[in-house]
Parts: C-alpha cells; sequence; structure tokens
C-alpha cells in the first residue's frame, strides 16, 4: 500500500459500532436504554457514548428499527401480568365508578385479543372491505313485449 492511499473502513473499524445489518455495542447498549430504562434518545445516546445524530439516523434502518420493536414487545410481554393485576386492583377498590368500569372493560379487551391469538396463532388483522356481488336470474316472461308500442 503506497503512502498517499486511505486505509479502508474495515481498517478503521471502531470500537464498538455495530456490524453490518446487525444492532450490536454501543448503539445496542443505547436501544436497550431507551426502551428497558425509559431514557429520551438524547439521554441514551449519550450514556452509551453516541451522539443523538447517530441514533436518530440508525433508527431510519429497517433492521435497527426490527430491533427497537422487539425490544419494545418483550418489554409488554414482561408488564402483561402486572399490568392485569393493577386493572383488578382498580376495579376492586377505586371509588371511582368511571375508573372501575374501564379497568373492567380493559381487562375484557386484553382477554379478547389473547383468545383471538390462541384461535389464529400468527395472524394478523388487516383492514379491509368484503364486497359480495349476488346476481339473481331475470324473472321468466310469459309473453314477449313489444320494445316501441304501435309501432309496427
Amino acid at each position: 500500500m503506497s503512502d498517499d492511499q486511505l486505509p479502508t473502513r474495515q481498517k478503521l473499524a471502531v470500537p464498538g459500532r455495530s456490524r453490518r445489518n446487525a444492532v450490536t455495542g454501543k448503539l445496542k447498549a443505547a436501544l436497550e436504554a431507551m426502551v428497558w430504562e425509559g431514557l429520551e434518545r438524547k439521554a441514551a445516546a449519550e450514556q452509551a457514548g453516541l451522539k443523538d445524530r447517530s441514533v436518530r439516523d440508525a433508527l431510519h434502518k429497517p433492521h435497527v428499527v426490527g430491533f427497537y420493536t422487539a425490544e419494545l414487545a418483550a418489554l409488554r410481554t414482561s408488564k402483561g401480568a402486572r399490568n392485569i393485576h393493577t386493572l383488578a386492583g382498580i376495579a376492586d377498590d377505586s371509588e371511582n365508578d368511571t375508573a372501575r368500569v374501564s379497568a373492567v372493560k380493559a381487562m375484557e379487551q386484553i382477554a379478547n385479543q389473547a383468545d383471538e391469538k390462541r384461535a389464529h396463532p400468527g395472524a394478523q388483522q388487516t383492514p379491509g372491505l368484503q364486497i359480495i356481488i349476488v346476481q339473481h336470474a331475470p324473472a321468466p316472461q310469459d309473453e314477449p313485449r313489444e320494445v316501441f308500442p304501435g309501432a309496427a
């Protein structure tokens, strides 16, 4: 290699940089801080040793969004049982009737969604419209009609 050639990006690999199409190192630490610690993007980036702009730009990449979404799903799943207990406590102990009714409705909705997932695992609900076209057979005619009466 001559002295006037610049080294490749691979030779200048930055410690903590994610592999191509993977979320590792500092980016992973920043995203996990956002999800699990509830930090804002800027604070999570600083904690991980990145700039806010780097994390924001990374969130435009499909594999990063996929990782972030999977972490959020894991958080929702881990909080599921506690949320049910909280709603049950509100439904049982609250003096506010509106809060009690809302808690019961929320628990019913959660139960209905869980039942649908069990009935159709992996199926996603998609918005749509169903149009059914029914053609009826024409009524039988006894005698032919004249198109123009009186014209012959």
